[in-house]
């Protein structure tokens, strides 16, 4: 919409003045706050005596005008006087200067100025010292000539536009203050100043209009705000403002009782729909024929409807449109019509002429609006839009913008429990139709299977026999010979006879017969049971050995109503007789009396309820599975913040701990580490919603610290409607001063229980990897993990990619691939498809240029001009398809260009929201391309804090260094998890973690060919092998491992053919029984590693972040490594870091009183083999002379959470922060 939806309205004709009560907004250094302004009291009783006797002479349009000018009077009467009351000299100063300004401008405007008023407010600032003793009565409120008359006037008009509330009633001992002057062309009033109301209303409302005048008792925040010490209040939110009963103009007039209000607004409502449906066009635009908008009624009433008409010849802008549409709202556009906020316009039954061309509507103003707000449109871009600032018409008869304000909260959480309720309903119908679906589904495959059943039945039952002899030896005989659906059978197998004959079964032992039905459907498994030795067993197959020869088991089975045979072996152990691997069967009959069309037509229901059962089953699999893993999540993300509280405790904590919606939350701040130590008085302020929220609080001083105590307090009243609690700490209650706002970031506490969720973020990021379908480094997991996490969270995630020619192999992405758009851009044209990949939605950019037919990601000569021409594409796509993400990501030198082609070429022409993250993944490529998105950027980070600090003093990063920060990256604990992995031979949770390893190293050692004697231990390395990874102290470890008794793997590769070669060489002399080198990358290998090995090395001569240590500990596998960027955040030595982790992973600053050890690890810090050797000997020395122990922490490692879960928040706040940038 060409619109503003803004709330001013230039003076114009036919357009009323809009009023704004309530609070107005302003920012400042810690965001925006709320100014409070008054509602409208009860009119003065000399003002209600002028209104009653000005209905015997005016029109009812002059007399509704004029009661509006007394009440806006009024309103401005209580606005200098509330605003004076409140002012420091400095403000006091600065408004009189304002004053002297506006009365020169009344005065040259032919307007009559209060002298007495004129002349105390500007009198010399004696009266504004601080202790304000000549300008402030004894409560200390300003007293502004109280008087009948005065202000502002017009001719003899003794209507005040400017006049003070009157003081209160002063003691009976004072004399009484002396009578006003009168003022004006005429004489005095013979009514004690109410005179004859000679003046046009609409006259006067056109002077008032013109002027403009701004009563704030606040001033920006470059002025200074000082306030005398004395005056300084503690100010507590739990002292909770008396609001007023009445609601609108009715229930404020003359003290009217609630009754009376709505009386009075139902016959204001009556009258206005009397008015609209008894007026004739003709005669309401008579005499105004040059006026652009015309209501009826001139006032709009809320709960009555409203005809509109629009004068198309007085809009240059829509003159001779052929359709014309209003578009509008109520309150500020809050408030949307529930039929839909937009209606067409008609051609009004009045005369045309070349100034007259009315057209016209009909509304329903609702009955909770103070205001309306309209445009006017052709739908095709020509607007109506009173000058980009829209129309705004005060309605009488509904609620004041107090009232409205002070309702949003009940009015959001009404509209989200409703939004709740009809998700729940969709839910629910989703449910059923998925049900119905499931039901429809499994009643085709009962038919299906009948059928298959009916037309397969030779087949199925050929080969079938009761009985089988081998050699003359019976190997097995089933009980009836035909066995019927519906019925048992015993099926007998005498071990002698079959394969199991070479061994015998020892007591206590039993042969297992595994069963299914036509073709192995519904299998089972039963034990045997030996059948006691007997001369000959009843109905021995004729021909037969003797008894000698025969050991017989068997066992009763159930044969099934959709049996036509049964399909069965034998099985002790490791150990089958499969009738050399043919199986063995029986045929199986039709129960009694039944004929083939009939039991096919029983089976058809019997497989649709087995199908609807099976189905059933699973989706109850798959939401417990769900449940438990969303429960997990919640458990994580909840110790995080309960991390997070600890950890800045000893600065800011609350009470409650947990803030929670609608109830009362005490801060308790300590500034002894902050910008504000040793200030003697602090003032929290703050708002809600991310500073969103139409209420705020503050400044409010705080209350000192109690004796002995450190912390300074103040209370305050979370919104019902609050999820995010903000808020800084400042010496001064506004203007110049110090602030604690914590390193521009500002004071973030989550709210529970809210029934209004956060508006999610759109975020986009541009990278040229992503796992799995790209994945070089640990850039691709990062942009698919981080992007999850942070759609997990609430919010919206896309990705764009270049489209690579290896995609079109790729089978995650086969038959995925869907067009999306396409353009000409860059002498190419551009195609773009779109794919969801781990559950993100993904675009693929295709130049017809051939830049990305490629096999590989990286490789080509022409790189970076490659991936600079996707860099623009990938913008030129967002501008096209005509997207506005709040962020976008942009990671290391590969999409760097994103950020300064954004700002230069894109910002100002169209894709103008967004702002910029980039991420350094590794500072060692593309640093000149590094340094230009660290200068254009709004906020750059690095993958751990660690190496933020190891690399900040960089050239291309210290001038940036303010918008400079490390996230650590996490690790996918769904796609790394030994609970539920199709390559591990057992699944194992932290409470099974010994028998898992144990089971996974036996496949590992079956798979690579080691020595499974003794149960060595097991040392791993997973890496490319590149002088980064540590190339030197890799091969060290290998000799260390053996050397000490255990067993070595190694998984990777390395580019560099002369690394290569030197590998292949150490593989070729140490492997063996103890050592295996895997010289590639194979995913389902390195999880069977991580669950097999005991210890894993990585001895990185720098490391970023590095995945690999997080990994392992996912699996129970204890990390070794050298501390050094990442591997130090995530990596703790159990012996000298237990005070390190117990704060970093639960906040804890006394891990001895609280009883924490959260070490994990073990690290050196050398780059030599013998600081190597420091760390390993002391973990194989664990794993040798404390097995237990070493168990234990295996156990613990698995239990940290490692996910993205922190990261993901830390980014949030960075994604937030940047929008404030």
């Amino acid at each position: 919409m060409a619109s503003s939806m803004g709330r001013a309205l230039q003076p114009q004709l036919g357009a009323q003045r809009s009023v704004r009560q309530g609070a107005s907004r302003i920012r400042g250094a810690q965001g925006p706050r709320t100014v409070p302004s008054f509602g409208l009291k009860a009119l003065r009783k000399e003002d209600a005596e002028l209104l009653k006797e000005a209905e015997s002479y005016m029109s009812p349009e002059e007399h509704t005008e004029l009661r509006r000018l007394l009440e806006e009077n009024q309103r401005l009467r209580q606005v200098v006087t509330t605003s004076a009351s409140q002012m420091s000299p400095q403000q006091l100063e600065r408004f009189t200067a304002e004053y002297k300004n506006l009365a020169a401008a009344a005065e040259q405007a032919g307007l009559a100025v209060d002298q007495q008023l004129k002349q105390q407010i500007t009198a010399p600032q004696a009266a504004a010292s601080p202790s304000r003793s000549s300008s402030a009565s004894g409560t200390g409120r300003f007293e502004a000539a109280a008087g009948a008359s005065g202000g502002y006037g017009y001719g003899r008009s003794s209507v005040s536009v400017l006049v003070a509330e009157p003081p209160a009633a002063p003691p009976a001992s004072a004399a009484p203050p002396p009578p006003p002057p009168s003022f004006g062309s005429g004489g005095g009033s013979p009514k004690g100043g109410a005179t004859a109301f000679e003046v046009s209303s609409r006259d006067y409302a056109k002077d008032m209009a013109s002027l403009s005048v701004e009563l704030d008792a606040t001033i920006d925040d470059e002025e200074d705000h000082d306030v005398p010490p004395r005056k300084a209040q503690m100010l507590d939110a739990r002292e909770k403002k008396q609001k007023s009963a009445a609601a609108g103009d009715y229930g404020a007039l003359n003290g009217a009782s609630a009754a009376d209000d709505k009386a009075a607004k139902e016959a204001a409502r009556a009258a206005a729909i009397a008015e609209v449906e008894g007026h004739r066009a003709a005669d309401v635009v008579a005499g105004r024929e040059h006026w652009m908008i015309i209501t009826v009624p001139e006032k709009p009433v809320a709960g009555a409807p409203l005809q509109m008409y629009f004068n198309r010849n007085q809009s240059e802008k829509l003159r001779n449109r052929p359709h014309i549409v209003m578009q509008y709202g109520f309150n500020h556009w809050e408030l949307q019509p529930e039929a839909g906020n937009s209606v067409d316009l008609f051609p009004a039954p009045t005369p045309k002429s070349d100034v007259t061309d009315f057209w016209t509507c009909r509304v329903q103003v609702p009955e909770d609006t103070y205001e309306l707000n309209f445009i006017l449109h052709d739908k095709a871009g020509a607007y109506e839009n009173n000058n980009g600032m829209d129309f705004t018409y005060p309605a009488e008869a509904g609620i004041d913008y107090d009232t409205w304000v002070d309702t949003a909260a009940e009015r959001i959480v009404a509209k989200e429990l409703a939004r709740r309720e009809a998700e729940a309903k969709a839910a629910e119908e989703e449910r059923k139709a998925a049900a119905a679906l499931m039901e429809q589904q499994a009643k085709e495959f009962g038919e299906k299977k009948a059928a298959e059943l009916k037309n397969n039945l030779s087949g199925l039952q050929e080969g079938g026999t009761a009985a089988l002899l081998r050699n003359g030896v019976p190997v097995y005989k089933v009980t009836p010979s035909f066995p019927v659906a519906g019925g048992k059978a015993v099926v007998a197998y005498n071990r002698k006879g079959g394969s199991f004959n070479n061994f015998p079964i020892p007591e206590g032992e039993a042969v297992n017969l595994l069963y299914g039905f036509n073709g192995w459907q519904q299998s089972g498994k039963a034990a045997m049971r030996r059948v006691p030795a007997a001369p000959k067993p009843t109905g021995a197959v004729a021909g037969t050995k003797p008894v000698e020869d025969e050991e017989w088991w068997e066992v009763e089975v159930q044969i099934p109503n959709i049996a036509v045979a049964m399909n069965f072996v034998f099985n002790y152990y490791e150990h089958y007789d499969n009738n050399a691997k043919a199986d063995y069967k029986v045929k199986v009959g039709l129960p009694a009396g039944k004929t083939l069309e009939a039991w096919a037509a029983g089976l058809s229901e019997e497989y649709r309820v087995m199908e609807l059962a099976k189905r059933r089953a699973e989706m109850a699999e798959r939401e417990e599975k769900q449940r438990r893993s969303d429960e997990k999540k919640k458990l994580a993300q909840d110790l995080v913040k309960a991390v997070e509280r600890r950890k800045v405790r000893h600065v800011l904590y609350t009470v409650p701990e947990v803030v929670e919606a609608g109830e009362e939350v005490t801060i308790f701040y300590n500034p002894r580490d902050t910008p504000l130590n040793g200030r003697q008085q602090l003032y929290l302020m703050g708002g809600w919603n991310r500073w969103t929220h139409k209420r705020s609080f503050g400044p409010v001083a705080m209350h000192p610290p109690e004796d002995g105590g450190e912390h300074w307090q103040a209370t305050v009243v979370v919104p019902k409607d609050a999820y995010k609690m903000d808020f800084v700490f400042a010496d001064v209650p506004g203007g110049d001063g110090t602030y604690d706002n914590r390193g521009g970031f500002d004071y973030h506490l989550p709210v529970e229980g809210s029934p209004v969720r956060e508006s999610p973020l759109y975020v986009a990021h541009i990278a040229v990897e992503m796992a799995p379908i790209a994945k070089v480094g640990g850039l691709g997991d990062v942009v698919t993990a981080l992007g999850r996490a942070v759609k997990e969270q609430g919010h919206m995630v896309e990705v764009i990619l270049p489209r690579y020619d290896f995609f079109l192999h790729s089978p995650v992405l086969q038959g995925q691939l869907k067009y999306e758009t396409e353009f000409d851009w860059g002498g190419t044209r551009i195609y773009v498809t779109t794919a969801v990949v781990e559950n993100l939605r993904v675009f693929f950019i295709e130049p017809k240029n051939g830049f990305f037919a490629t096999p590989t990601v990286y490789g080509r000569y022409d790189d970076e001009v490659r991936f600079d021409f996707f860099c623009k594409a990938a913008l030129e796509f967002l501008l096209k398809t005509g997207r506005q993400p709040d962020i976008l990501h942009c990671h290391d030198w590969s999409t760097a260009h994103v950020a300064q082609s954004y700002w230069n070429d894109y910002h100002s022409y169209g894709l103008h929201k967004p702002r910029v993250i980039f991420t350094i993944h590794n500072l060692n490529y593309g640093q000149k391309k590094i340094g230009e998105a660290a200068h254009a950027c709004q906020k750059f980070t690095t993958v751990s804090p660690t190496y933020a600090y190891e690399v900040g003093g960089a050239p291309i990063i210290a001038p940036h260094g303010h918008k400079f920060m490390g996230i650590r990256n996490g690790i996918d604990p769904e796609l790394w998890s030994p609970e539920d992995n199709i390559f591990l031979p057992v699944k194992y949770t932290s409470e099974t973690v010994v028998e898992g390893k144990k089971a996974a190293r036996e496949a590992l050692r079956q798979r690579l060919n080691l020595t499974g004697w003794n149960d060595k231990f097991i040392v791993a390395v997973v890496s490319r092998l590149t002088g980064q990874k540590g190339v030197p102290l890799i091969k060290h470890a290998a000799y260390r491992t053996v050397e000490r008794g255990g067993q070595f793997v190694l998984l990777g590769s390395a580019p560099d053919p002369k690394v290569q070669a030197d590998f292949d060489a150490l593989a070729s002399s140490m492997g063996g029984q103890d050592a295996a080198f895997q010289f590639k990358y194979d995913e389902p290998l390195s999880h069977l590693i991580y669950a097999a090995a005991d210890m894993i090395v990585v001895p990185s001569m720098f490391e970023p972040c590095g995945l690999t240590q997080m990994i392992a500990m996912r699996y129970g596998t204890v990390p070794i490594v050298r501390h050094t960027g990442g591997l130090r955040d995530t990596v703790f030595d159990v012996d000298f870091d237990k005070e390190r982790a117990a704060w970093e992973l639960y906040g804890s600053s006394d891990w001895q009183r609280d009883g924490i050890d959260a070490t994990n690890g073990f690290a050196f810090t050398g780059t030599d083999g013998g600081a190597l050797d420091y760390a390993m000997n002391r973990a194989i020395d664990a794993w040798y002379n404390d097995r237990e122990w070493f168990r234990g922490l295996q156990r613990r490692i698995m239990e940290q959470d490692w996910s993205w879960n922190r990261p993901a928040i830390d980014y949030i706040e960075l994604y937030f922060s940047a929008l404030k940038s």
